[in-house]
């Protein structure tokens, strides 16, 4: 699969009363990870992606999020290992880009996937804020990390 992977720390204060990674928490773990991938290119992977989907400046290239569903899977625990937020694109738009994730369990042996999201962003002008064809290179970037789209259990 084509599938780039970021490995985020656990802070102890990401926990809830109840002793479990919060929910909250997961929103931020998939910001940090569209951040990494698009913007620093800090994945595993070289991606490619990086900076062309953002601008520099107040007037270049925005990605905003448009619609987000977290389907959560399984309590995670605060563990001393990072979890790893897989990446991938299910779906491309004229300027919009369907962003899949899984979430898994750094602390465990096997492959256990706690969580999983999509995130719709739209490519926009930094003035307007009106939506920006995406460029080819951009479709170009994208082509090697297409891969098949997650069926959320609700949505």
């Amino acid at each position: 699969m084509s599938r780039a992977h970021v490995d985020i720390e656990l802070r102890w204060g990401d926990q809830d009363a109840y002793a479990h990674i919060n929910n909250v928490t997961y929103a931020r773990f998939l910001e940090e990870a569209r951040v990494r991938v698009f913007e620093l290119g800090s994945a595993r992977e070289r991606t490619g992606m990086e900076r062309h989907f953002r601008g520099d400046g107040t007037s270049g290239l925005k990605t905003l999020v448009a619609n987000q569903r977290i389907e959560f899977l399984r309590v995670l625990e605060y563990a001393a290992r990072p979890v790893t937020v897989e990446l991938w694109i299910g779906k491309l738009g004229g300027s919009s880009l369907e962003i899949h994730y899984e979430i898994l369990d750094g602390s465990q042996r096997e492959r256990v996937v706690v969580a999983r999201a999509i995130t719709t962003v739209v490519v926009v002008d930094g003035e307007s804020l009106r939506p920006v064809r995406l460029s080819d290179e951009g479709r170009a970037s994208i082509e090697p990390w297409m891969d098949q789209p997650l069926q959320l259990r609700r949505g």
